[in-house]
């Protein structure tokens, strides 16, 4: 039996990249130069540090099924545990691509599409290493909505965004100038927070509301059990279904309540038969 060296540098292309991540159905997927991602010296720093010689990243999404995100805000459950699903696919994409680039002599350092985050008082946990979704429009994926999130052509904002950072040098998949949002206002209106206005989204109101059991109704627990006088007023909290909740989003990860800025937008949403069932 003959190995075979795990590093053969050699010539890649967005093409490659394409087909090997539609073997796994993902069907929205684009190639961002770094320079327009930039911009941000925050991001600047966080590239250099991860990869250095940055090229490009390869951005792709995964569908959010629409008739899950129906169910809200009625029941959330059902989406909290499909949203956990859609990370763990597209991290498992991540890990495919970055395996593929360096058996191929390159680098592929995976962006973290959700957590961790790095924490510190300017960015409060709500920045990641890069901005997904710009990269996701320098690569075509879509536009920018009211609600501040990738509005792609045929899902809308129903999409989960991924992304690796590589040091080939693909070409840029082509940018898209058309605007996906049709300023219905549909978003702004339907937002249960007050978050979304014609500026964008305010992420200090909507993160405490959208993340019911997250890290702000934590620290604001916290904070009241210390108003306690009595050991037994304090067990009683402890014991109380607060903390039950606490520890189910802990345990899974997914503390969103609140999917209505996806949910809502007509862009893309598919219009179901209303067949009565006998």
């Amino acid at each position: 039996m003959v190995l075979l060296p795990y590093y053969i540098m050699q010539k890649l292309t967005t093409a490659d990249i394409i087909s090997l991540v539609n073997l796994e159905s993902i069907d929205l997927i684009g190639v961002s130069p770094i320079k327009p991602l930039l911009i941000d010296s925050r991001y600047e720093k966080n590239i250099k540090r991860i990869c250095p010689n940055a090229r490009c990243v390869i951005v792709f999404g995964n569908i959010f099924p629409q008739s899950i995100l129906d169910a809200c805000p009625e029941n959330p459950r059902p989406a909290r545990y499909t949203l956990e699903a859609l990370y763990s696919e597209g991290a498992g994409i991540c890990l495919k691509i970055s395996r593929f680039l360096e058996k191929n002599g390159y680098r592929g350092v995976i962006i973290p599409a959700y957590l961790p985050v790095e924490m510190n008082y300017e960015t409060f946990g709500l920045k990641g290493e890069l901005n997904l979704k710009h990269a996701a429009v320098e690569a075509g994926l879509g536009s920018r909505g009211k609600n501040d999130l990738l509005i792609t052509p045929n899902y809308g904002p129903r999409v989960r965004l991924f992304g690796v950072i590589t040091d080939a040098d693909l070409n840029p998949t082509p940018k898209d100038s058309k605007d996906y949002c049709t300023n219905c206002n549909t978003c702004i209106k339907n937002c249960p927070s007050g978050a979304l206005s014609e500026s964008g989204c305010d992420p200090k109101i909507c993160s405490p509301y959208a993340m019911k059991w997250g890290l702000p109704q934590i620290l604001r627990f916290i904070s009241e059990l210390e108003k306690e006088t009595s050991n037994k007023d304090i067990f009683k909290k402890l014991r109380g279904l607060e903390v039950w909740n606490f520890w189910q989003a802990l345990s899974q990860g997914s503390y969103y309540e609140c999917f209505m800025c996806i949910q809502s937008c007509p862009v893309g949403k598919i219009k179901f038969s209303k067949m009565e069932h006998t």
